[in-house]
């Protein structure tokens, strides 16, 4: 009979829900990522429209509603810049959060894996005391007839 491990489904458990920790931690990530690069993206923005109000300035006169407008546009990215910064910073504290939790999710699954090896080791010496005690036995039991047969 083969080594059974009595927990391998809580094991099993254990693994897909470090699994599923990771890929959330993962999908956090990709999202903090992807805000980074928008702000980016509207901090480019900003400067291009910034340059562009500049050399208007300097080459002409702008009509004051466009200069409003223009100026209107570099707040909106302003706030953009900073909406996107507060969503970074809570993306940040739920990438933190998480990863904790994917840590007690792997020392959850490494102490059943632990177990496991320690109980696959105890068995094995078990298997092998047994084959050792059976080939003793035999041993004894050839040697016994050999005597019998050699007394007869």
């Amino acid at each position: 009979m083969g080594f059974r491990f009595s927990l391998e489904t809580v094991l099993r458990l254990r693994r897909s829900l470090e699994d599923s920790e990771r890929l959330r931690l993962q999908t956090l990530l990709a999202g903090r990522s992807q805000l980074q690069r928008e702000i980016g993206k509207t901090t480019e923005s900003r400067a291009a429209i910034d340059e562009k109000l500049k050399a208007s300035l300097q080459q002409e006169r702008l009509p004051g509603s466009e200069m409003q407008f223009a100026g209107q546009r570099l707040t909106a990215c302003d706030l953009q810049t900073s909406r996107l910064h507060l969503s970074v910073a809570t993306v940040t504290q739920q990438v933190e959060r998480q990863q904790s939790l994917l840590l007690s999710r792997r020392i959850d699954r490494k102490v059943l894996e632990q177990l496991r090896e320690r109980q696959l080791a105890h068995y094995e010496a078990e298997a092998q005391h047994r084959d050792q005690s059976q080939v003793e036995e035999t041993f004894l039991l050839r040697r016994a007839r050999g005597k019998l047969a050699t007394s007869n």
